[in-house]
């Protein structure tokens, strides 16, 4: 039985998946939870456990994801992922922007209050926003959706983000009525109901969705024959991203880069530091005590919760030698927050 000998308070796993070419490989993780509400990154009194699987805000096929599964193969790099609300610092707004900026990495969002094409002279315009202090950032408000039901045409959806608004489909000549995104990206906002922008968002997207389900591969029956239940030869290490593209780091971070927060918590612009804790993982095989760098996987803000995730993996072949493989060393110092 793999054994996890973890000293320090974190959550710690190992498990064992082939990797995308077909090596039999451990896959050690490490989850550090922060409390924001100082203001200053501070190690969480409760730890927030490993998810086994993916937890969606209701049925799966008809709302976007909360949370991602922990236990995955090895990301190609560092994934940003953020949980919360546009808050309005002093009252109702029609309108806002909200923005995120970790190390090189910057998103910014354009957040209306709801709205609705109206018909002017030969074209269309939106409805005046309807003010809001609060709005979810959540991909049912961002662009996307499927086309309404209609006798004589096939259904039409945006499959970047199908529980999404906004999407007027092809045949639709009279879209009065019909919402549109309450958050959108400011260099690209809406100006035609027939138009296709990319959907703007901060949180995780479903493996079932185009941006991730195009790097899936080919599962034909050439895969079944000669390949199963291995990953296809054309199977792409990016779909294990779940964060939008803006938010996956060109370089893995590190820890240690600068965070600001801007409209998400009503007090202004929140700005720290990712930590950089100090972990040491090691596995015990085949009577070897092998050390391996924690590489950072994931980070999660949830303004809402004033909490930070950091989920740190490492990887080891071990290909037809499992049973060599006797425990994973999780180890460390008391961690010092950068200040």
């Amino acid at each position: 039985m793999l054994q996890v000998l973890n000293t320090t308070p974190y959550p710690a796993t190992l498990a064992v998946f082939p990797s995308p070419g077909g090596v039999e490989c451990a896959y050690a993780a490490v989850k550090v939870s922060y409390d924001l509400s100082t203001g200053v990154p501070q190690v969480a009194a409760s730890q927030a456990m490993f998810l086994a699987s993916d937890v969606y805000w209701g049925d799966p096929a008809s709302s976007s994801l909360r949370a991602a599964a922990d236990l995955t193969l090895l990301k190609p790099s560092t994934d940003v992922l953020l949980l919360g609300r546009a808050v309005a610092p002093a009252g109702p707004v029609q309108s806002m922007e909200v923005a995120l900026r970790v190390g090189t990495l910057s998103r910014r969002l354009r957040v209306f209050g709801e709205r609705v094409w109206q018909r002017e002279g030969e074209g269309w315009r939106p409805s005046a926003p309807k003010p809001f202090e609060r709005l979810p950032l959540r991909w049912e408000l961002a662009f996307g959706g499927q086309s309404r039901a209609h006798p004589d045409h096939p259904p039409e959806a945006e499959l970047r983000n199908p529980v999404g608004r906004g999407f007027v489909a092809s045949w639709d000549t009279d879209p009065a009525g019909l919402p549109l995104p309450c958050i959108e990206d400011p260099e690209a906002l809406l100006r035609h109901p027939h138009e296709r922008p990319e959907p703007a968002g901060m949180a995780p997207v479903a493996a079932a969705w185009l941006g991730r389900a195009r790097h899936a591969g080919t599962y034909d029956a050439a895969w079944q024959k000669s390949r199963a239940p291995y990953l296809p030869l054309d199977f792409d290490p990016r779909f294990f991203h779940v964060a939008p593209p803006a938010l996956i780091a060109p370089q893995r971070l590190v820890g240690g880069e600068s965070v600001e927060l801007d409209g998400m918590t009503g007090g202004g612009r929140v700005g720290f530091t990712l930590p950089r804790p100090d972990l040491h993982l090691a596995f015990d095989f085949a009577g070897r005590h092998i050390a391996a760098e924690p590489l950072l996987d994931t980070v999660l803000i949830e303004p809402d919760m004033a909490r930070l995730q950091m989920v740190w993996r490492a990887e080891l072949a071990v290909d037809k030698h499992l049973l060599k493989l006797r425990a994973l060393h999780v180890s460390g110092r008391a961690e010092v927050i950068p200040s």
